[in-house]
């Protein structure tokens, strides 16, 4: 069986932690240094950063961001998420102190088969987790391309390539239209991606016990992730913790 776990989840954007709505509209939280601090104190399963607008500048990962958190030396496992481009970017995340890493828009290149293979050969495919922002549209899934701001269903083609490779350990699976608001993860995307034998984790419109039990309940869904109701309230994890019925998840 799956060990299911929460995760706790730091936008960052601009150097800053943020609350974010829809990957659209955001609000000032803080140091993501005092949020990781936070997470790790109050045992959340793993933390996952995720820096939002280093793949808008093409400038690579946040290594002095990286280099900050790795400074707390944090007993909860780190994902990092953001900028990674390539093998050597995904080595230095793994040096600057990240358990693993969190890869998006490499899906968006021409050569991304090459890249993940050989990001994965270099730290094994435990070491990744792919990232998708999705939508439902008029019933159809869709992943959503950042760069191009458009709906794609190209890119499950590439991600059925990368899992029947085995290059990649567990998928990220965002709800990018409910993502910051309350009880709203849109249930329809796990029913309609189309790859059930990989872990999933989910992301985005999650926050209420009930609403986490039953996504936990789903034998694929190894994880919830949680962003802005875990950072909004002191010792929100705890409180969930208490809630939550679901035997596997981390007592």
């Amino acid at each position: 069986m799956i060990n299911k776990r929460i995760i706790g989840v730091i936008n960052v954007k601009d150097k800053i932690a943020v609350q974010s709505f829809g990957f659209n509209r955001y609000l000032p939280l803080g140091d993501p240094i005092i949020c990781a601090e936070n997470l790790n104190r109050w045992k959340v399963d793993e933390i996952l950063v995720h820096v939002l607008d280093q793949p808008s500048y093409e400038i690579g990962p946040d290594f002095e961001l990286l280099k900050k958190i790795s400074s707390l030396n944090l007993t909860t496992p780190l994902i990092y998420g953001g900028g990674i481009r390539n093998k050597s970017d995904a080595q230095r995340v793994i040096e600057f102190g990240a358990d693993r890493i969190s890869i998006s828009n490499i899906l968006n290149t021409y050569d991304y088969f090459e890249k993940v293979q050989e990001i994965s050969m270099n730290l094994g495919s435990q070491a990744i987790v792919l990232s998708i922002p999705s939508i439902i549209y008029k019933n159809i899934f869709y992943i959503y391309n950042y760069k191009e701001k458009l709906l794609s269903t190209d890119n499950l083609i590439k991600v059925n390539k990368l899992l029947s490779a085995d290059l990649i350990s567990e998928i990220i699976l965002i709800d990018k239209q409910n993502e910051g608001f309350s009880n709203k993860f849109n249930e329809d995307l796990l029913k309609k991606f189309p790859f059930k034998n990989i872990n999933k984790i989910l992301f985005g419109g999650i926050s209420k016990p009930k609403q986490i039990d039953r996504l936990l309940s789903n034998d694929d869904v190894a994880a919830v992730a949680i962003g802005n109701f875990l950072n909004y309230k002191e010792c929100a994890y705890k409180l969930l913790k208490r809630k939550i019925e679901y035997s596997d998840v981390r007592k």
